[in-house]
């Protein structure tokens, strides 16, 4: 049996993700505390299978599933853009390049995932709403690019973040992805041993600014908020798909 540490941030009326951070990329969000406890077990064998399938060491296919609540933080959670996101214990620890770069391995296999998931999509696909005011999937891909610059602007001052990201909105979508994650990889790659132990209070670009965070947070958010997008993507090319003729 594997045993699991769980850690919960909840609020905004009962609102709840919890995620596992023995298995980068394995979170659920749910509409309280109890279903995200309860889908938990599911997106555990999701990520698991998707570790397997990038050839990275995962738990086995039929082992059982031991949850424990080791943290939970209320009134806080990221559930819409702009919202503060929990900072947990185990995070507050100093990582080094090793952990760094095996971080920005999954993240590569994330983002490979992402963009195989794009690339025979048609340019009339990429600006479609389901409905209006909905994210399209041109406008996701952009909101991705630009959190990604945003994680990195939470640890670093503004002064040392990358010239190409002053006029990023003005290039193409795929060229604006590839530039946004090389240069923030190169950032968090630049990282002193003081600066990949530190805990920031960022005031600038934020509604708050006395949410903490540091490196370990930064590739933590990285990862989860590629996958979930990419499932919302994914979704939007089904709806997509149904709702344009053939």
């Amino acid at each position: 049996m594997a045993k699991y540490a769980v850690y919960l941030e909840c609020g905004k009326g009962g609102l709840c993700m919890a995620h596992v951070l023995d298995l980068p990329g394995c979170f659920v969000r749910a509409a309280n505390r109890s279903q995200a406890l309860q889908a938990l077990p599911e997106a555990i064998g999701a990520v698991a299978a998707w570790l397997r399938q990038h050839d990275e060491p995962a738990p086995g296919e039929a082992e059982a599933v031991l949850l424990e609540v080791a943290e939970e933080i209320n009134d806080i959670g990221p559930f819409d853009p702009g919202d503060a996101a929990a900072l947990f214990q185990p995070e507050r620890a100093s990582t080094d390049p090793k952990e760094m770069e095996n971080a920005f391995r999954l993240m590569g296999h994330s983002r490979h995932d992402l963009l195989e998931l794009i690339d025979s999509l048609p340019e009339e696909a990429l600006p479609w709403q389901p409905y209006e005011q909905a994210f399209s999937i041109q406008r996701t891909l952009r909101h991705i690019g630009n959190a990604e610059e945003w994680y990195v602007s939470r640890i670093l001052p503004a002064e040392r973040l990358p010239a190409e990201w002053e006029h990023d909105d003005e290039m193409p979508l795929m060229e604006f992805l590839h530039m946004q994650r090389a240069t923030a990889l190169d950032c968090l790659r630049r990282l002193s041993a003081e600066e990949r132990s530190g805990v920031y209070y960022p005031t600038l670009w934020t509604k708050h600014p006395g949410e903490a965070w540091t490196a370990r947070k930064v590739l933590r958010r990285f990862l989860e908020h590629e996958r979930e997008h990419t499932a919302q993507i994914r979704e939007l090319i089904q709806q997509w798909r149904t709702n344009t003729p053939s």
